[in-house]
């Protein structure tokens, strides 16, 4: 089962064991405290690249707060999830959950162009994320 680490919870911050966020901004009952991914109660699955949305929201708004301005973005709820078939072959699934509403979304039929679209996707993340790039093959250069 998943749940936020101990020390969140030992914060004081969570309900129900989990940090309640506005589902737009990320902005938790302390103001100018943001939380993302895995310890929110924001409603979408506990994966990465949800986790990013959330913190592209969070940064600009911490940004705007700095500045003095009121920030504007706000979290969709986007994400892409790709899924392995076997035979180079990856599905995707292109989903948006936003807050009191049913999810929505596109699933695209397993191929080898999603399986090289997903080798992008991880292959930019790594580099965002890392500073380094990665081979096909998995192995660091």
């Amino acid at each position: 089962m998943h749940r936020v680490p101990t020390v969140v919870a030992e914060s004081g911050m969570t309900v129900d064991g989990w940090i309640p966020v506005d589902a737009m901004t990320l902005e938790t009952s302390y103001p100018g405290v943001f939380a993302v991914g895995d310890v929110t109660s924001v409603g979408t699955p506990k994966a990465g690249v949800f986790a990013e949305g959330q913190a592209a929201v969070a940064a600009e708004r911490i940004a705007a707060i700095i500045r003095g301005e009121d920030g504007s973005s706000e979290y969709d709820g986007h994400g892409l999830c790709y899924l392995e078939f076997g035979h180079d072959e990856v599905a995707r699934v292109d989903v948006m959950f936003v807050s009191g509403r049913p999810p929505t979304g596109t699933f695209d039929a397993p191929s080898h162009a999603i399986a090289l679209d997903k080798e992008v996707f991880g292959s930019s993340r790594i580099q965002r994320w890392f500073g380094r790039a990665w081979t096909n093959l998995g192995t660091p250069r």
